[in-house]
C-alpha cells in the first residue's frame, strides 16, 4: 500500500461531495485527508474547457484533493469509478488524468 493523492475537478452542486465520499465508503477505502476549494479562477484548468468544449463560470467548479493509501490496482479502480460519477469533470493522480470517461496519458491537474 502506497500513500496516494487524488485531485478531482467537479461541478459545485449540492450532494456532489457526498457522492464521492460515498464511493469511498461503499468500497471500504479510507480517506486520510480531504480538502475542497471553490475554483474562482479557472485559467489553470483551461485545458479542461478546451477538451470538453465548454466554458465554466466562476464558482461553478470545485477542486477536491483526497489523500488515501491504496495499492496500484485499487488506485486504477478508484480513478475509473470516480470518473463515472456525474458531477466529476476530471480526476487525476500522479500518473494519469481522466476527463469524463477519456483517459489521457499526461497528468494535467
Amino acid at each position: 500500500m502506497i500513500k496516494r493523492k487524488l485531485i478531482l475537478i467537479m461541478e459545485n452542486k449540492p450532494g456532489a461531495l457526498v457522492r464521492v465520499i460515498g464511493l469511498f465508503h461503499q468500497r471500504g477505502y479510507n480517506i486520510e485527508n480531504l480538502h475542497v476549494d471553490v475554483v474562482e479562477d479557472f485559467a489553470p484548468y483551461k485545458s479542461i474547457e478546451d477538451k470538453l468544449n465548454t466554458k465554466f463560470e466562476p464558482n461553478q467548479i470545485s477542486r477536491l484533493t483526497i489523500q488515501t493509501t491504496v495499492s496500484d490496482i485499487l488506485m486504477r479502480q478508484i480513478l475509473r469509478q470516480l470518473n463515472r460519477l456525474i458531477d466529476v469533470i476530471a480526476v487525476s493522480n500522479e500518473e494519469a488524468t481522466y476527463f469524463k470517461g477519456v483517459l489521457l496519458d499526461e497528468n494535467l491537474l
